[in-house]
């Protein structure tokens, strides 16, 4: 897959890597984990005010943002950047709730448009993604649309007040690989792509057929996902990595926050279960 980062050529992407690594040069080793990690991130169209596709239609506004940190859990042991970005007050999310609610169609076609509008112009292959969760937490709503071969996510994050026809600051972030998805185990899941905007977070994934809940963990939140035929999403108002700023922690960059509790369909409750596999 060609991957772009924040406008960055593999190059000069190198360049920074290098650059940014506290432990010298890297090891065959860690520069085959870094490639594969190339492999699984992938950029955030820059928002209005730019020439590019992805730019928010006239009236919807929208945050300016350089770079959305979207990686897979498998691709967490090499070195990715986090580039800085605009960060806003917590208020503004002040309406999240833990647990959501499902958006209804009316709610969908009003949101859709904008949403499909910012995801355009990457690498989520629009004419065939399909719509696969839409979930509502207080006047934010995520939408989550998927390609299963290949296997790609695209979600985002936009304001809409319940009720209203408005539709503002909208982030997005697109993420996965160039192979055909694979489903998650019957009694586990998969961790998908992670996007961190700092100030918010959102991550998805496949649940197995015996998997009737998510629960994520980040930090001091818990959040209730979104679970629906295999795919799971959520979103919450804070980070989903653990960084130190200016520079990278180690050679593993930021240290991945969230943890997760399964609950089955027979009653179970599985306590920090482990991702199988990147989906």
């Amino acid at each position: 897959m060609n991957t772009r980062m924040a406008g960055l050529s593999n190059s000069r992407l190198d360049t920074a890597l290098r650059s940014l690594d506290v432990a010298g040069t890297p090891t065959a080793e860690q520069r085959q984990r870094a490639a594969a990690t190339l492999e699984r991130i992938v950029t955030i169209v820059p928002a209005a005010g730019s020439d590019q596709p992805g730019a928010t239609a006239p009236g919807r506004r929208s945050r300016r943002r350089l770079l959305l940190l979207s990686v897979a859990a498998a691709a967490l042991t090499a070195a990715v950047v986090v580039l800085p970005d605009g960060v806003r007050g917590g208020g503004a999310y002040a309406s999240w709730t833990p647990v959501p609610t499902v958006l209804t169609a009316a709610e969908v076609d009003i949101v859709a448009p904008a949403c499909r509008d910012r995801l355009r112009g990457g690498h989520l292959d629009l004419e065939r993604a399909r719509l696969v969760l839409a979930e509502r937490r207080g006047e934010y709503v995520v939408l989550l649309y998927r390609t299963d071969d290949p296997d790609m996510s695209g979600s985002c994050l936009a304001h809409n007040r319940q009720g209203t026809e408005d539709v503002d600051d909208v982030t997005f972030g697109i993420g996965g690989g160039s192979g055909p998805a694979r489903p998650a185990p019957a009694r586990g899941f998969t961790q998908g792509t992670v996007s961190d905007f700092r100030d918010a977070s959102i991550t998805d994934g496949a649940a197995g057929v015996e998997v009737a809940g998510v629960t994520i963990h980040a930090g001091d939140l818990t959040v209730q996902a979104s679970v629906s035929n295999g795919r799971y999403v959520a979103w919450w108002p804070g980070p989903a990595f653990e960084r130190e700023p200016g520079r990278l922690t180690g050679e593993s960059g930021p240290r991945l926050i969230v943890t997760y509790d399964l609950t089955l369909t027979d009653g179970t409750v599985v306590h920090d279960a482990q991702p199988s596999r990147p989906s």
